[in-house]
């Protein structure tokens, strides 16, 4: 489960920002929208990011998947092309700045898992990676470990991995992260595994075009796919009334022909192959699949744009699956749509906006850091300016006549 998660010098993300999955105390409504841990600690399970266009929203899903295809493949990936490195090809530093331009990027995240919180992060540029970080906490005692802390002239590991790990530091590259490195041997302890998991587990996923869907729906109608998913799966096409009434898959070595029948008006029953249907259609179906896998799994998503070729009513359902679960799935997506920007569905701390200056540097803030007066309207406020994050819109005259008409 995430706990937070801040960057520093990625994209237009100049400065440091944070995104807090941790509840607000003083916030007592809403409570089915939380994970409570038995510790009394209590966690977001949806969080929503607004923002205007080109302010930095898509950019946070890429910071994400940044810090996740590092840890994951920086040592398997390491000197694979001889005309661009591994890091350089990651390395997205503020480029309006001169000294951010060549300043080292910074990623941390949190987790819980098990009992324990795991917090880890590195510091690196196109060259090498400059710093490493891993503490443990035991919930229970509140007790911290330290794993391991790296800088570019020291390499120290903590007592409970020194014996099985110091062995190999000499043949960690400084293009190559220590975490990546360790969690790919058979290592008797396995904290370096289980901290890795907790990384990749939240998947970021973009929506660019309806090849991705596809390659969801290609998972979601795998050889596993069997009659009882079937029936859940029309159950939530049912639910969203978009007019399927059965699927069936055609399961052959090289593929799965996917078709999904309607009736006509004569009760006839019509089968068309899957890419027929439209691609909002494809995608409610590809968004179900991923939603649940997570739920049932207790993974996390982070989907950019979900509104996108998504009725409003139905981005609202896939929000709510995730409050009806009893797992520890979250949710966070991007969005333009003010729908689900009502105090009747989120609480304060689930909303979160990115702004651009004018220097082109964007930021990352919670509605929660805002005093707002219980009979306030959200979406009224959010569209009137009272948090920024909107466009500033100017006057365009090009087709205009010269009457002005």
């Amino acid at each position: 489960m995430l706990v937070l998660f801040r960057f520093k010098n990625f994209g237009p993300f100049k400065e440091e920002v944070t995104l807090d999955m941790r509840a607000v105390k003083a916030y007592k409504e809403h409570q089915y929208n939380l994970i409570s841990e038995t510790t009394g600690n209590s966690f977001l399970k949806v969080v929503s990011i607004f923002g205007a266009n080109a302010s930095g929203k898509s950019n946070f899903i890429d910071a994400y998947a940044v810090f996740q295809k590092i840890a994951r493949k920086s040592f398997q990936e390491n000197n694979k092309d001889k005309k661009e490195t591994f890091l350089s090809k990651c390395y997205n530093p503020f480029m309006l700045d001169v000294d951010s331009a060549s300043s080292d990027t910074e990623f941390e995240a949190v987790y819980h898992e098990n009992n324990y919180e795991y917090r880890y992060g590195f510091t690196y540029n196109k060259e090498k990676i400059t710093s490493e970080w891993l503490y443990r906490i035991n919930l229970s005692t509140n007790r911290q470990s330290t794993i391991l802390e790296r800088s570019e002239k020291e390499f120290t590991l903590g007592s409970s991995v020194k014996q099985t790990c110091e062995k190999y530091t000499d043949n960690i590259d400084i293009d190559v992260l220590a975490l990546s490195f360790f969690s790919s041997l058979k290592l008797k302890n396995n904290v370096f595994e289980k901290l890795l998991f907790c990384i990749l587990e939240f998947l970021p996923l973009r929506f660019d075009c309806s090849q991705e869907s596809a390659a969801i729906l290609d998972l979601l109608f795998d050889n596993s796919f069997e009659e009882d998913d079937k029936g859940v799966l029309l159950e939530f096409l049912n639910a969203i009334d978009i007019g399927i009434k059965d699927i069936s898959v055609e399961k052959n070595e090289d593929q799965n022909n996917i078709y999904t029948y309607h009736f006509d008006k004569q009760g006839n029953k019509v089968r068309f192959p899957l890419e027929k249907e439209s691609a909002g259609t494809r995608k409610a179906m590809a968004v179900f699949g991923l939603v649940k896998l997570a739920t049932e799994t207790g993974c996390g998503l982070i989907i950019d744009e979900l509104n996108n070729q998504l009725h409003p009513l139905l981005q609202k359902y896939i929000v709510d699956l995730f409050y009806s679960s009893n797992t520890k799935a979250q949710l966070i997506y991007t969005t333009h749509d003010t729908t689900l920007l009502d105090k009747q569905y989120v609480r304060r701390d689930q909303v979160w906006f990115t702004d651009k200056n004018e220097y082109g540097e964007s930021t990352l803030y919670s509605l929660a850091d805002y005093k707002i007066r219980n009979d306030k309207s959200f979406t009224k406020d959010y569209l009137s300016g009272v948090f920024d994050a909107i466009p500033n819109l100017k006057k365009f005259d090009h087709w205009r006549n010269n009457d002005g008409n």
